[in-house]
């Protein structure tokens, strides 16, 4: 009895599918000295890899931190300096009131904060599907120029990743985030579920 294959996509795997998008054959690595399909992968994958992760609040990708302060800002706007953690590409909440993000830190009067933040994800069996398909198709879009040279197959692309692919993902991995008692929009949906007078 054979084992199943593997559900979990490696780059490879995502890097043909976008080449698929395109009508490219697919290849057999990324290569900064390959073919041009390779070598254009190679360029562009882990770039838009980290635009895709900053379009949206991902689950998989979303790290809770606590910072301790670094040191004292001498502009005397606020106190403090906190640095980002190397693999964060998209601070989301500052549990401390009146902070400030210049370049790698955050300032704030708080001594101790707690950060929650999109974290540079590199791990492919952490992705959900539907985040797969947006990197894709956004990939096919960086590809599409240089591989085929026409501008209206990169704008149906696009159109795909900005209208259909990246929020259908952002749609069910909002969904899936949360417990029904502790969904953002819980009060909004009790709400308007309650009897009128």
């Amino acid at each position: 009895m054979t084992n199943p294959p593997s559900t979990v996509l490696s780059v490879l795997d995502i890097c043909n599918l976008a080449l698929t998008k395109l009508g490219e054959s697919p290849i057999e690595s990324l290569n900064p000295n390959g073919t041009p399909p390779s070598r254009l992968c190679y360029m562009h994958y882990h770039p838009t890899r980290r635009e895709v992760l900053v379009a949206n609040r991902w689950a998989f990708a979303t790290t809770v931190v606590t910072l301790n302060a670094a040191q004292q800002d001498s502009s005397g706007i606020h106190s403090l300096s906190h640095t980002l953690p190397p693999d964060c590409l998209r601070v989301l909440e500052v549990n401390s009131p009146g902070w400030t993000l210049r370049g790698r830190c955050i300032f704030c009067p708080a001594a101790s904060i707690r950060l929650r933040y999109i974290a540079d994800v590199e791990d492919t069996s952490l992705f959900t599907p539907l985040f797969t398909e947006a990197l894709a198709t956004r990939l096919a879009c960086k590809l599409c120029i240089p591989l085929t040279g026409s501008t209206t197959a990169r704008q149906m692309l696009t159109d795909e990743y900005n209208r259909i692919t990246l929020p259908t993902a952002a749609h069910y991995d909002a969904v899936q985030s949360h417990s029904n008692d502790s969904h953002p929009l819980r009060k909004l949906f009790s709400l308007s579920a309650a009897p009128l007078p």
